[in-house]
């Protein structure tokens, strides 16, 4: 087991810290939020291929290859929650099994590494064109045996979504994700 120091020193003394963004794009892809009063939002850019600044695959994996990791974890904080959001941005839905194993990856090595959680562990998927693939309810499901009921596809607000306010239904919002002990 890694130390939580240099997990914690990856991401916010490394290139990975995207100092004062809370919006990433990646080709047709993109997710944003507007800081509310109160909230504390960092964005971390930890995939390789797309920030090679950013050493986090090596600290969790070292020389091992072929290890699947998101592009973004998001940290939400406002009042006493505290949310770990991991985000893949595809172009295009047909790649949303890619995009599951990105997240889920990401998120069970961090929770093995970092063990005892004081945080809600949530998945965004971002793709904005396609068709979805005749799969699409196997992948919800891998999504499900990981965070639950916490996770997105195409989701219409990043923001919303973090905050955990469900706009699915009509009506007042509805807000959900518990804080984990």
């Amino acid at each position: 087991m890694l130390s939580d120091a240099k997990i914690l020193e990856t991401l916010l003394f490394s290139p990975c810290l995207l100092p004062g963004k809370t919006s990433f794009q990646e080709g047709k892809a993109e997710v944003s939020i507007s800081p509310q009063n109160g909230e504390t939002i960092l964005f971390f850019s930890i995939d390789d291929q797309s920030n090679s600044r950013c050493k986090l695959r090596e600290v969790l994996w070292g020389k091992q290859e072929g290890e699947n990791i998101c592009d973004l974890i998001v940290f939400y904080a406002k009042g006493e929650e505290r949310v770990l959001c991991f985000v893949e941005l595809k172009d295009n839905i047909k790649d949303l099994g890619d995009a599951v194993d990105q997240v889920n990856n990401t998120c069970l090595t961090l929770r093995r590494e970092l063990g005892q959680r004081y945080y809600t562990e949530k998945a965004f998927i971002s793709a904005p064109k396609g068709a979805s693939p005749r799969e699409e309810n196997e992948y919800r499901q891998k999504l499900k045996n990981i965070f639950k009921d916490d996770y997105q596809i195409r989701g219409p607000d990043f923001g919303d979504f973090l905050r955990g306010i469900d706009n699915s239904k009509k009506g007042k919002p509805k807000k959900t994700g518990k804080r984990k002990k």
